[in-house]
């Protein structure tokens, strides 16, 4: 199967794109739409994972809508390759963002592609992830790891986390027409701080991530 990513150079792409035996890899800009179509032409299934996800207000909506419109349009003028598209848990817990609602219209978008599978993803980490974006495993490990002090507001805060590897074994088998709930680990932020200072090793995963900078990234 040829097989197409959008956003491959990004944390969860660059994962999949590894994965994957010589994956087709859009290069361009997905608000053109011309490119978006010589893309999809040689793909029987894309994973759709490009897109902003922290931006100056408006731009998140005006570019991933515009991204994700041009992708679904392309696909019907061509040859109607299999769209999975990992969205986000936003789109539940945190609808009025600006995030959580462009991840609600891009899934609506989404599905009139004529095969799409659609995974609402929770918080992702691993080694790679960006600190001060998007993630506090990555700001976390990055801070320790540099010898700069933590700040925790509120450490009972609780949200679930998805390992990296363990979320692209999860979209290498999409199920078609069907929302996929992907399950990670509820842990709160003064756990993951714990299990990153003090519980040094307990917890083989989040190990990991602060090896990825003491070992030189």
């Amino acid at each position: 199967m040829r097989i197409g990513i959008t956003g491959w150079e990004g944390f969860i792409g660059s994962y999949l794109r590894k994965r994957l035996e010589d994956p087709i890899l859009f290069q361009g800009d997905l608000r053109d739409l011309d490119k978006v179509k010589g893309f999809v032409k040689d793909c029987q299934r894309i994973y759709h994972l490009a897109g902003l996800n922290r931006e100056k207000e408006g731009k998140i909506l005006e570019n991933n809508i515009h991204a994700t419109g041009n992708l679904i349009l392309a696909s019907k003028l061509q040859n109607n390759p299999e769209i999975v598209f990992p969205s986000s848990q936003q789109v539940e817990w945190n609808p009025d963002s600006e995030y959580g609602l462009t991840k609600s219209i891009e899934e609506e978008i989404v599905k009139r592609a004529k095969n799409w599978c659609i995974f609402r993803i929770p918080n992702v980490y691993g080694p790679g992830g960006k600190p001060f974006y998007n993630s506090v495993v990555a700001t976390f490990t990055y801070q320790i790891s540099h010898g700069q002090e933590v700040t925790i507001s509120n450490s009972s805060d609780t949200r679930e986390f998805i390992f990296v590897e363990d979320l692209v074994d999860e979209l290498m088998n999409p199920r078609f027409s069907e929302y996929v709930h992907p399950k990670g680990e509820v842990m709160s932020i003064g756990e993951i701080h714990e299990y990153l200072t003090s519980r040094l090793g307990e917890h083989k995963k989040l190990k990991r991530c602060l090896d990825y900078y003491y070992d030189g990234e």
